[in-house]
């Protein structure tokens, strides 16, 4: 079996599992909500073609509204909004957002935040955010501050009743805005199972095309299971991440359908019922919560998929061994980092703990999570199996971080980041980092803080170099935490290129990289060779991450 089937059947067994937990979570929903859902599917199983962001903002350019799908417990979602908002506003192109979340009664309470009339406590507050929504207000937040800096229009939309009542009501307040803005674009984030063709959209067609002849919609679906897993036998790349039922209908896929599902369990067992939940706090700790219950099994669970597609023969006993500690452990976490030996490390550590950052600590099976999420998950089940493999050759081999040079400890850095990451794209194939042109437009950014666009110039000196220079000299008087976040972007994008030319198109070259992260060699020269290998000098420097 090849390694791009291996990861298919991993994809499979892990989409079934965390679906049939969400729906065992959903419990008893009505007959209607069932005709909802089937009928998404029925036109989620038409036919389909690749498509391209032009394709989409072409489209959007020729549009009165944009209805955009919401899996409302799936940041990526609103995230795709985000994304597509700061575009038309780089753009100028004049446009109001409609929301699904605010109750059309309290449209005057957005008017007033947008005014800068009140804070957003106070728009939470009077719009009962809590008791009306409870999905995350940070998944949000971005579209009401891009509102009050532009000065865009936000339009509440929803209300009380069945869904088809909802729809209706959404239809009536959309087509009055359009009917009397008729040269104003309108950009729509609503429930999924809302924007199929014939439901809202056909709604709103109806009403407004009997005062507007020309009026133009368009749907963009996000993340459909029944598009993913078509992909394969129509003989597209899964993580492929637009595709086009028509000139008018498009669905981005940016994450694999089990993720959304993963923040659907997520959000059952740790929001929708919490009595402790207090808007306040939550906005201060910025929505980050504590690993749910089930995060040791879920580990288990995550590191034995990624062992069998990385082919690492670890046994059930030493999976098992482990410590796993978030921020609600900050304190003992704490402890341990104090407790090693040298100062400088400790210190280190420390930093990581305020960058929210997640990482193993040396010479010990303790694991730190800042908050959970499935990428950081996989991604420590990476380190997790790396480590094994290793300490069976050199149990030492974590050593070198006590050593005065910085060359040897950046190298270990690089091969830690880039098997944790490789372990978070065989979970999550649509992650993304930043890649060479990323990271080039990022250092002339004149708003970057200036430690920033100095770790992206050492990252960018270290890529470019033509072998001639000693990596110790690339980081002369640079400190441990700034040699810790170069390696981090580098490994990476290390990760990126092993996953996509290696992983999935099956390079000869992946079993020799792949052994050279699983030993204890943190040399130069071989790192160089690794280096050159992944990101040959004639490929690199055209490299730039995609926008979804």
């Amino acid at each position: 079996m090849s390694e791009a089937d291996k990861l298919w059947d991993l994809h499979k067994s892990i989409y079934r599992h965390l679906k049939k937990r969400a729906k065992g979570l959903e419990g008893e929903v009505s007959q209607e909500l069932k005709n909802y859902e089937k009928n998404q599917r029925k036109y989620a199983n038409r036919d389909f073609f690749k498509s391209h962001t032009d394709e989409i903002f072409q489209a959007i350019r020729k549009s009165h509204v944009v209805f955009l799908g919401d899996f409302h417990s799936f940041d990526q979602n609103s995230r795709n909004l985000e994304r597509l908002t700061r575009e038309l506003i780089k753009q100028k192109n004049k446009f109001s957002l409609g929301v699904e979340l605010i109750n059309e009664s309290h449209q005057e309470s957005v008017e007033r935040y947008l005014n800068h009339q009140i804070t957003e406590l106070e728009l939470l507050e009077e719009i009962e955010y809590h008791e009306s929504w409870r999905f995350p207000w940070s998944y949000y937040r971005p579209f009401f501050e891009m509102a009050r800096k532009h000065k865009l229009p936000i339009i509440a939309l929803n209300s009380e009743g069945t869904l088809t009542q909802r729809d209706t009501k959404a239809s009536e307040i959309l087509s009055d805005f359009i009917i009397s803005n008729p040269s104003e674009r309108l950009l729509v984030l609503f429930g999924e199972l809302h924007i199929v063709p014939n439901k809202l959209p056909k709604m709103v067609q109806d009403l407004v095309s009997k005062k507007i002849t020309n009026f133009t919609s368009t749907i963009i679906h996000q993340n459909l299971d029944e598009v993913y897993w078509k992909l394969k036998e129509l003989h597209i790349e899964k993580h492929n991440q637009i595709i086009k039922f028509s000139d008018n209908e498009f669905s981005l896929q940016t994450a694999p359908p089990w993720i959304k599902y993963e923040s659907m369990i997520y959000w059952y067992e740790n929001l929708s019922d919490d009595p402790e939940f207090e808007l306040h706090d939550y906005i201060l700790n910025d929505g980050i919560l504590n690993l749910h219950s089930n995060v040791p099994e879920n580990f288990i669970f995550l590191c034995e998929k990624i062992q069998k597609v990385l082919d690492l023969d670890v046994t059930g006993e030493e999976l098992e061994d482990f410590n796993l500690y978030e921020h609600q452990n900050l304190s003992l976490i704490l402890d341990k980092v104090g407790r090693l030996p040298k100062a400088t490390l400790s210190n280190f550590l420390k930093r990581l703990v305020t960058e929210g950052r997640v990482f193993r600590i040396p010479f010990s099976n303790n694991y730190y999570c800042s908050s959970y999420s499935i990428n950081r998950m996989s991604f420590i089940c990476g380190l997790h199996l790396q480590d094994i493999v290793i300490r069976r050759v050199n149990i030492n081999y974590e050593s070198i971080l006590m050593e005065q040079t910085l060359a040897k400890k950046f190298v270990l850095i690089v091969k830690q980041n880039t098997i944790g990451y490789l372990a978070s794209k065989v979970i999550n194939p649509f992650r993304k980092c930043d890649l060479y042109l990323d990271l080039k437009e990022k250092h002339l950014n004149q708003f970057l803080p200036d430690e920033q666009k100095s770790i992206i110039k050492t990252t960018l000196n270290i890529i470019e170099d033509d072998g001639t220079t000693e990596l110790g000299q690339l980081l002369e008087k640079k400190t441990l935490f700034h040699a810790y976040e170069s390696a981090r972007k580098l490994g990476f994008y290390f990760g990126e290129i092993l996953y996509e030319d290696f992983l999935i198109k099956g390079h000869s070259e992946y079993k020799e990289i792949f052994s050279y992260l699983t030993n204890d060699k943190c040399s130069y020269d071989s790192f160089y060779e690794i280096l050159r290998t992944l990101l040959p000098a004639d490929k690199y420097p055209k490299q730039k991450k995609r926008l979804f």
